[in-house]
This record gives C-alpha cells, structure tokens and sequence, in this order.
C-alpha cells in the first residue's frame, strides 16, 4: 500500500552546541529539512516504500529547498503545493550531551496552517492507503476542520489511519485544548503512536492505562508507546507486550519518532492490502513483534545521526545492523 503522510515539512536550525569546542559564543545552526509528516514520508521513501506529503510549503527560499529535497528522495509532491501567503516554519534544535532535544519554534504565519477545504482534492481519496499525520494537525481551529473532512473522506476509502501524537505545545492555538482534541481524534483512527512522556503530559502517569483502554473501545486496532530508551508497549483488541530497543550511542534525537513510524508503516504497507488485512495483522503478536524489530531498528540508526532527513535510514542501513 501507499503511505501518505499529512502535515508539515519545515525548516531544523540545528545547533552545533554540545559538540567539542563549542562555547555560547562560537554556536553556530545548520539548516536541515524536516517536520514530523515529512520525516515520516522520507522514511518510508528510502527504505523503498511509495510514500507521499500532503501539505503546503512556503513560497520562499525554505520551502523550495524542502521542495527539491524531498523529490530528490523520491517522496511524491503530487499533494505538495505553495502557500500564497504563509512562509516556511522554523525550528531551532538545540541538543544536550546526550543528544536530547529542546525546540524553539516560529511558526507564525506559517505555510503548512494554510490547508483549506479546497485542498482536499477528489485524487486524494480515490484509493485505499496507510495516511500518518501528527497532532499538529489540529491544532487550530480551522486545521481542525480541514483535518477532520479529510478523516472521514480517507476513512470512507478504506484506508488504515496513523495518529502520532507528537506534542508539540508550541503549534497550539489554545494548548490547555490539547488533551481533548487529540482524545477525540485518536478516537477516529486505527494505530495510535505515543510516546509515554506526552501521554504523562497530556493525561497524567495514573490516567495512561485507562486513556489506552478507551482508545481500544473506541475502535483504535493498535497503540504503540514508545519510552525513550526503554522497550516499546504495543496494546491490540487481541494480544498486547513489549519489545526491547536496540542499544545505541544518541547523537540527536531529531529524528527518531519519525523514522520509528517510517519504519513501523513501510512494514505494514508490505504485508496488508486493505482495512480488513490490517485488522487481521493487528491481532496477531508474531506480525506486531516483527514490525516493531525493524521499526527499532530504524529508530536507533536515526538517533546515532545529525538531523531529521540525513539521518533516516535506507533498507541496506537496517539489514546490515
């Protein structure tokens, strides 16, 4: 199957901090593609799978290079267009001695927010897919509105829809709504993808196993939460357990959600063909297990690299670890 990925690409300032030598006054940032959605289409792109983004980019020097970068990697743009009026967001990363990461966000006026009910063109829904997006994606009122259109024209073509969480308090409009709105989407999906720090931050540590399991009677087929270093939690209707991630020495860890997604869906866009296929996958513990190998996998290679893009992995990358 195809893995259309909604939402953001955007511009990661990274700082060179951290590294040898470098002092407040010698700082420097170096320009990386990225954006969660982004991420996740270029993931799937270099490990061979057929991946596309839907959403817009600035008319401005940003948003042509994203633009170049992510045909070069040969994510398809059929669904990637230019904002008249907004510019390309930025983030600037800046990164601990382990790697971690702490983001600084402008993101006013910014052209991925510029998606309206125009843009959700018949091509769109004219067949099955796996479509990922994050929470970003409703994040605002009008984002909500042209996010959940979308929802219900994919879902009314059978395709297998990704939440991935992805806190980011900075995109929020109102982020005191932020619990309520992700709830209500994540209602609306079939795999749900948390780190357990956002579900701590959004529902509280004592509230994560209740919050999981009305996700589950809402119809949701398969949560993953991922827990930094520590083993992935995978909950389904029929089987649930945990899966150890690799060791690895982090350098940045831009990128390793996304290519853990990335990897997680070029996997099941492999071995399932439509809804029905999907649900049969998601019950069964050996098929679950194995996605969750190559996903960590993918997520550890990601981390021991500088940048989102750059750092994701191709499929010799995976099979040579």
């Amino acid at each position: 199957m195809q893995v259309l990925c909604m939402g953001e690409a955007l511009i990661d300032m990274l700082s060179d901090k951290g590294q040898p030598g470098i002092t407040d006054a010698t700082e420097s940032f170096r320009k990386f593609a990225g954006g969660a959605p982004a991420n996740v289409a270029v993931a799937v792109a270099k490990l061979g799978g057929e991946s596309y983004l839907f959403g817009k980019l600035g008319k401005d020097q940003f948003g042509h290079y994203l633009h170049r970068t992510l045909e070069a990697l040969e994510v398809n743009t059929a669904f990637t267009t230019y904002s008249e009026k907004g510019k390309t967001a930025l983030a600037f990363v800046g990164l601990d001695a382990d790697g971690e990461r702490s983001f600084d966000f402008y993101i006013d006026n910014a052209a991925h927010t510029d998606i309206s009910e125009a843009d959700l063109v018949p091509a769109l829904f004219e067949k099955p897919r796996i479509v990922s997006f994050c929470s970003g994606s409703v994040s605002t009122p009008d984002l909500r509105k042209v996010t959940l259109s979308a929802i219900d024209g994919f879902k009314a073509a059978g395709s297998i829809l990704c939440l991935d969480i992805n806190l980011r308090p900075a995109f929020w409009a109102e982020p005191s709504l932020a619990p309520y709105f992700i709830d209500e989407t994540a209602k609306q999906v079939d795999v749900i993808k948390a780190s357990k720090e956002e579900l701590i931050e959004l529902y509280g540590e004592s509230n994560i196993d209740g919050q999981i399991q009305n996700w589950m009677d809402s119809g949701v087929s398969l949560v993953l939460v991922t827990d930094g270093a520590n083993p992935v939690a995978f909950y389904s209707h029929d089987t649930n357990g945990i899966y150890p991630t690799p060791p690895v020495s982090a350098v940045d860890t831009t990128a390793a959600g996304d290519a853990f997604v990335g990897g997680f869906l070029f996997t099941l866009a492999e071995v399932v063909q439509d809804k029905a296929s999907f649900v049969a996958w998601a019950g069964n513990f050996e098929s679950i297990m194995s996605s969750l190998r190559f996903a960590t996998r993918c997520g550890a290679h990601a981390v021991s690299k500088y940048g989102a893009f750059d750092a994701l992995p191709s499929r010799s990358d995976i099979e040579l670890k």
